[in-house]
């Protein structure tokens, strides 16, 4: 008996240690997915988990997103090519978005990730 419960200690311990994004991978987690908004101009309160996309038509200009990480920083980021940085958002058919290249917060929280298909990525 003090086998298995040894065990099963051992194997939550590993467990609990795995960091966040390991802990995605597990069969029984399904992640929370980003999905874009189009706007015309970016909204002045942004929700959770919505990726902004703002401009008309197919002329879009910029992203904007609160920070992944749960700081509830916002994160605003150029989509035209004329300046420098740029990125590019993908809208898939399914509501999920990707940017490319990743982001990474130089200040504040400090975080880098991607997102593909609505998935964040870590670095």
């Amino acid at each position: 008996m003090n086998a298995i419960l040894s065990f099963f200690v051992r194997l939550w311990a590993a467990l609990a240690s795995l960091p966040r994004r390991a802990a995605e991978l597990l069969p029984w987690h399904k992640p929370k997915l980003f999905h874009y908004v189009r706007v015309e101009d970016i909204p002045d309160k942004l929700v959770p988990r919505n990726i902004y996309l703002a401009g008309e038509d197919n002329n879009l200009w910029a992203a904007a997103m609160m920070c992944p990480c749960g700081c509830k920083n916002v994160i605003e980021l150029n989509l035209l090519t004329q300046a420098r940085p740029c990125w590019k958002a993908q809208q898939h058919p399914d509501g999920t978005v990707s940017l490319a290249p990743s982001v990474w917060r130089q200040k504040g929280c400090g975080s880098h990730f991607f997102v593909r298909h609505g998935r964040i990525d870590w670095c």
